[in-house]
């Protein structure tokens, strides 16, 4: 059975024992899964995709935009990079209020002074 797969990150996606580089938003389809990409479908990195209407399940999209919320369970780099997409002030603000890392705290700080202008 043939399964189509997204790669529903804001940047690249590395799945090293399928040896794929996915862009964001690129799809791909497989035979068999491996231990890397149903990981990356459990944590939110990939998506599978309905029949050919090219739209992510539901219940995939709903999962990651929960897992988008909370970015301690990522790692410092997925962390920075999400941070760095992030538009909302108040969405920085509470990440900064829990994170305990001081990379992901520089990179929250830095990038709050952005969305708001400078005003700090």
């Amino acid at each position: 059975m043939t399964v189509k797969l997204k790669n529903i990150r804001p940047g690249v996606l590395i799945i090293a024992d399928a040896k794929l580089r996915l862009d964001p938003g690129e799809t791909f389809e497989t035979d068999a899964l491996s231990p890397q990409m149903e990981s990356a479908l459990s944590a939110g990195r990939l998506a599978r995709m309905d029949g050919g209407d090219d739209k992510p399940r539901e219940e995939s999209t709903s999962s990651a935009e929960s897992r988008r919320e909370d970015i301690t369970d990522l790692t410092a780099a997925e962390a920075i990079s999400r941070i760095g997409v992030e538009k909302d002030p108040d969405k920085l603000k509470a990440h900064l209020a829990g994170e305990k890392r001081r990379t992901v705290i520089d990179a929250l700080k830095k990038r709050l002074t952005e969305v708001e202008g400078g005003a700090g």
